[in-house]
């Protein structure tokens, strides 16, 4: 299921892909920064209450986090939320570097 938003106002896209009965992947792509966060954070929520399946974020195609982003991150990580093909700065970011905040 792909949930694209408003076209004017694209800078994060999430798409919803059920990889099996026990599995969903939410595909992220863009910018995870302000209001895009709790963007995130409720279709996170909503994945996690309805289905039962654990959650995999795959941020593949992320190119920027701000600070709150980050905290939202490790936040879903000590939930149980995998993250997965992270580009070598959001590695970085998660494990408190801090030193970038872009590729």
């Amino acid at each position: 299921m792909v949930r694209p938003l408003p076209r004017h106002q694209t800078m994060l896209r999430i798409t919803e892909v059920v990889d099996s009965g026990t599995e969903t992947t939410l595909h992220v792509e863009g910018r995870i920064v302000s209001d895009w966060v709790s963007v995130l954070q409720e279709e996170c929520s909503r994945v996690l209450q309805e289905s039962g399946r654990r959650l995999r974020l795959d941020l593949g195609a992320v190119t920027f986090i701000d600070p709150r982003g980050v905290l939202a991150l490790r936040r879903f990580t000590t939930e149980g939320v995998a993250i997965v093909n992270s580009q070598a700065f959001i590695d970085a970011l998660l494990k408190g570097d801090g030193k970038s905040w872009a590729p």
